[in-house]
């Protein structure tokens, strides 16, 4: 299959390393860059790189020193990415692993499900229902099949593709084929968004890395996941109800899903699902928020009839090791600490500055015996000590720190509120003033993505 520019964009943006949060937001500045192109047309390596190098940068100085490393990385990744994506193999993959998964995690025996379609817009050839829309996929069940009557089964837009996407959204539908399955009853639909879609995407996760063993593609996933879906405002749902789902998964384990999946198949409309999740979120243990959120009249026999099956599903398997890991993963995606332009541009001085020059160490020259006989105390850089100087005083400790004099104009002020933020340290040595990056821990920070730019 032949990838979208927007698709290969995105998964350029999804390998991490860009400095803008949301990185999706790079997206919109490479549209509105490019006067609004779409980008839904063929990609090129070539031709698509050559294209986001053009995009028009912001119009304040620092804004645009940030974007035009961004663009810079993601055009680099373009320019080496193959335009055709297998994904039919991806579907091979599911669809062979798919009825495992199915009884591991539901007790389903014999489950199969339709073989996803890639088309140019949704529903082709059966409708024009949703010709326009930009889901990254779109699942008919057996009710929406009757209602639109379109077939049962999961739909890509090509021009929506982004590798490795598929991989988990192949898998996520498949498993609102096995909830069907598992726990709706044939007379009533009870589409819960937080508990349907949260186990889709958490049972979701689960199978792919055992699938697949692939624990890059899952810190890929992670990454779309924080930093291009967060764009969309109808992900909310979706990530609520992952971490809610996560939480009860890892509090309750698989034994107590799988008894209030029998639950809901029983007495569909028996428990207030709004109330179980507010309280499972609360850090109420799910056997309690379950009894608070029961509204049915026969409470002792439902809760009962729970008991009864969490004991039988206890002699089958529950998570192991990688299941909880594979939890864990997505149990919350934490925003990073968002500087201005000014002061993130001021950050990637100073901490590349320390980094990329090792000898401009300094350490106060008293602490040095006879280091700098006859003058006084004064900052020195290391490169400057005698090796006699540095046997006598074993030990020594060393600072890594940049001079006030020695910054240059255009970031004193944003190295000002950085040191205000306590990102860097400042200090007075010797009677000068310095900023000491590592005192905040700048660098490190900046490495792993915990401080990032909004521009």
């Amino acid at each position: 299959m032949r990838l979208s520019e927007r698709g290969a964009i995105r998964r350029a943006i999804a390998e991490g390393g860009v400095h803008l949060y949301p990185a999706g937001r790079l997206m919109d500045f490479i549209k509105a860059g490019l006067s609004g192109d779409e980008l839904r047309g063929d990609f090129d390596k070539g031709t698509t790189a050559e294209k986001v190098g053009r995009a028009a940068a912001p119009e304040d100085a620092s804004a645009r020193e940030i974007f035009k490393r961004d663009i810079e990385l993601i055009s680099e990744r373009l320019s080496k990415m193959e335009p055709n994506y297998d994904i039919e193999s991806v579907f091979d993959r599911m669809m062979e692993a798919a009825p495992a998964m199915a009884k591991r995690y539901y007790g389903i025996e014999e489950f199969e499900v339709p073989r996803p379609k890639v088309l140019e817009y949704y529903f082709e050839g059966f409708s024009d229902l949703y010709k326009d829309g930009d889901w990254f996929a779109f699942n008919v069940n057996h009710a929406e099949s009757k209602e639109m009557n379109v077939p049962v089964g999961t739909y890509f837009k090509r021009d929506q593709v982004t590798p490795g996407h598929p991989e988990l959204v192949s898998i996520h539908e498949a498993n609102h084929a096995m909830q069907e399955r598992a726990f709706l009853s044939k007379n009533a639909h009870h589409y819960v968004p937080w508990l349907d879609e949260g186990m889709a995407d958490a049972f979701g996760r689960m199978m792919l890395v055992r699938a697949t063993g692939d624990w890059k593609l899952m810190e890929l996933l992670k990454r779309l996941r924080a930093e291009i879906e967060v764009m969309d405002p109808r992900k909310a749902t979706y990530h609520f109800g992952e971490e809610t789902v996560i939480l009860m998964l890892m509090r309750g384990r698989l034994p107590f899903a799988k008894a209030l999946m029998s639950a809901r198949k029983r007495e569909p409309y028996a428990i207030d699902y709004g109330l179980l999740g507010q309280a499972i979120r609360a850090g109420i243990d799910p056997h309690i928020a379950l009894v608070q959120s029961y509204k049915g009249h026969l409470e002792k026999s439902f809760l009962k009839k729970m008991e009864r099956d969490e004991t039988k599903f206890r002699k089958e398997a529950d998570f192991d090791g990688t299941d909880l890991k594979a939890l864990a993963m997505f149990l919350s995606s934490e925003r990073p600490a968002c500087l201005e332009p000014s002061e993130y541009t001021a950050a990637l001085w100073i901490s590349e500055k320390v980094t990329s020059a090792p000898k401009e160490q300094f350490i106060p020259s008293d602490a040095l015996p006879k280091a700098a006989e006859g003058e006084g105390v004064k900052i020195m850089p290391c490169s400057e000590v005698s090796e006699t100087a540095w046997s006598k005083t074993p030990g020594l400790e060393t600072r890594v720190i940049v001079r006030e004099s020695a910054i240059p104009d255009e970031h004193k002020a944003g190295i000002a509120k950085l040191a205000a933020k306590y990102f860097v340290v400042k200090k007075e040595v010797a009677g000068e003033v310095v900023y000491d990056p590592y005192g905040g821990g700048l660098p490190y920070r900046l490495g792993v993505g915990e401080i990032r730019c909004s521009y």
